[in-house]
Formats: C-alpha cells, sequence, structure tokens
C-alpha cells in the first residue's frame, strides 16, 4: 500500500470507530448528549418530514426538545469510505429507534442512514451532515 492508500484507510477505521462511540453513546447517554457531542459547528441534520436543522446552535435546541427519558436510537455502520486526503469521509448503516408505548411495551422503528465526516482541525471527527429514512425491519 502507498501512503495515500495508508491515509485512506487509516480514515476509514477512525471514521467507522467514531461513529459506533457515537451510537453507543446515544444508547447510555441518550439522543441529545451524544447529537451534540459529535456534531460540527457546521452541522446539518436532515429530518424526516420537516425542513433540515442548519447549525450547531439549532442542532442543541432541536436535541434540548426531546425527553430525558425519550426513545433509544442506536445504529450499527454496514459500510464506511473516505477521501484519501483522510479529511472526509462517510458511514452508511441501518438504526433502530426504540420507545415505549403507554402500556409501557417497547415499540421499534428501522432505518437507514448516511452520515458524512470531517476530520476537525484538533483532529477529531466530527459528522457535517446526518440523515436517514425508515424501513422495514431488517432481515
Amino acid at each position: 500500500m502507498n501512503s495515500t492508500s495508508l491515509l485512506r484507510q487509516k480514515a476509514i477505521d477512525e471514521i467507522r470507530e467514531a461513529d459506533q462511540r457515537f451510537s453507543v453513546m446515544s444508547e447510555k447517554q441518550g439522543m441529545a448528549k451524544a447529537f451534540t457531542a459529535y456534531a460540527a459547528d457546521d452541522v446539518i441534520r436532515m429530518n424526516d418530514g420537516a425542513a433540515p436543522t442548519v447549525g450547531f446552535d439549532s442542532l442543541r435546541v432541536q436535541m434540548s426538545r426531546l425527553p430525558a427519558k425519550g426513545p433509544v436510537l442506536t445504529w450499527q455502520v454496514l459500510k464506511a469510505d473516505a477521501a484519501h486526503s483522510g479529511e472526509l469521509g462517510y458511514t452508511f448503516g441501518q438504526w433502530t429507534l426504540t420507545r415505549k408505548d403507554g402500556k409501557g411495551a417497547l415499540n421499534a422503528q428501522y432505518g437507514v442512514y448516511v452520515t458524512v465526516w470531517k476530520r476537525q482541525r484538533n483532529g477529531q471527527w466530527r459528522f457535517v451532515l446526518d440523515g436517514g429514512n425508515t424501513t422495514p425491519e431488517p432481515k
């Protein structure tokens, strides 16, 4: 492998790892904490059936509206890739949103997502674009 290929592969591995840590934080500490921890300042979040959320401050306000014991969002990376420069990449995968209904029974919703990641000046990966849609339950 040449140095460009190594740089790209290192970025792919780092992006996959960041995405997995993001999901674990969402599961254990809630969506609001996770989304604000991993978002870049210039983030854009696509919202199903609504206008996108643009910018970190808008995302923080959106996330602050979520109930503390609200639904639990987790996901699994199916594919990750990065530019040869090692500065930009994406993840694609499946998500599950689990919530309790009025009787305390768990209901799950499923979907797919794509997240675009950008290396920040401090070397950390933050997402700059995130969106997805619902799908039938995966087989």
